[in-house]
């Protein structure tokens, strides 16, 4: 904490009912104002109010996503232990809390429900059990090099997944970055990467419109870029690992996943990786073959200023 009034001002935020249920729900998961409405049955002015105090306060942040705002609760290092001390006294057992907790559910329900209909509608098949369980080997062996991540689940620090899509890549690592961001043009397809994240609980990432040839991130911003079968079906694949060499901190990694027999093979994958500024760092073909998972290193400036 900086100094006295700092802490005053985050203890007073802390203190009120109202934004307490609201930091605790917020916790399990990004929410759309709407969404927090029902599960609090506060009016839209009065959720609002509450949450731009919590936001002054820098216990949560706020992503626009066209004609909606969602907010996460998003703790600044410095006063994390305190509001992890006081979310961790909340009596789950409160009838507010239980009711809480019922109405969240349902919105989770929901969330997976439209995310099916959607990628029903769109024609998306989403990886199957087997074939996750398959990439995730084959990531775990390059990203860890067969060791568990850091048990303080930072591991692989600020992490950016390109054209998320059904949130794959968020639901193997997000727990093992300090922060995730999921950006992807598709308004439905967010849809369906938030309903993921919510599903997995995982609070530590937001989910943002964003365009893979144009990255709305200042240059050396995050230290593990992924791509989940984006660069296959991109019509200018270069100019896409060269926007994400862009915004890779020096050191930093990408890991790319493609479907085997795609139009991004591994002999011309290393040839975009080098075009990028970005050192090959290993590749392995899943149990089945299905998938190819590559990794590359950003080991020096920036080739593209």
């Amino acid at each position: 904490m900086q100094n006295f009034h700092a802490l005053a001002d985050l203890l007073q935020a802390l203190q009120d009912p109202t934004r307490l249920r609201l930091l605790w729900g917020l916790r399990h998961g990004e929410l759309a104002v709407g969404e927090i409405v029902q599960v609090t049955g506060l009016s839209q002015p009065r959720v609002s109010r509450h949450l731009k105090l919590l936001c002054d306060a820098r216990v949560l942040r706020r992503t626009p996503d066209q004609n909606e705002v969602y907010y996460r609760a998003t703790v600044d290092d410095d006063r994390r232990a305190l509001v992890e001390a006081v979310l961790s006294n909340v009596p789950e057992d409160d009838p507010v809390i239980v009711r809480d907790r019922e109405r969240l559910t349902a919105i989770l329900d929901s969330r997976q429900a439209r995310a099916r209909a959607l990628l029903d509608r769109l024609g998306v098949r989403p990886l199957s059990g087997g074939e996750i369980s398959d990439v995730s080997a084959a990531v775990d062996a390059l990203l860890f090099q067969g060791r568990p991540p850091s048990a303080s689940g930072d591991s692989l620090g600020d992490m950016l997944d390109v054209g998320t899509g059904t949130g794959s890549m968020l639901r193997l690592l997000a727990n093992c970055a300090q922060r995730t961001v999921a950006v992807d043009l598709s308004r439905d397809m967010r849809l369906v990467a938030r309903a993921a994240v919510l599903a997995a609980g995982l609070s530590n990432c937001t989910v943002r419109q964003g365009d893979m040839y144009d990255l709305d991130f200042p240059r050396e911003t995050f230290d593990l870029v992924t791509m989940d079968r984006v660069l296959g079906t991109a019509e200018h694949p270069g100019r896409v690992l060269g926007e994400a060499a862009r915004v890779i901190r020096n050191g930093g990694r990408l890991l790319v996943v493609e479907t085997s027999g795609e139009l991004v093979d591994e002999a011309n994958l290393v040839s975009y990786l080098s075009a990028a500024g970005l050192s090959p760092a290993g590749s392995q073909g899943t149990a089945h073959g299905t998938a190819l998972v590559a990794l590359a290193v950003k080991d020096g400036a920036d080739s593209h200023e």
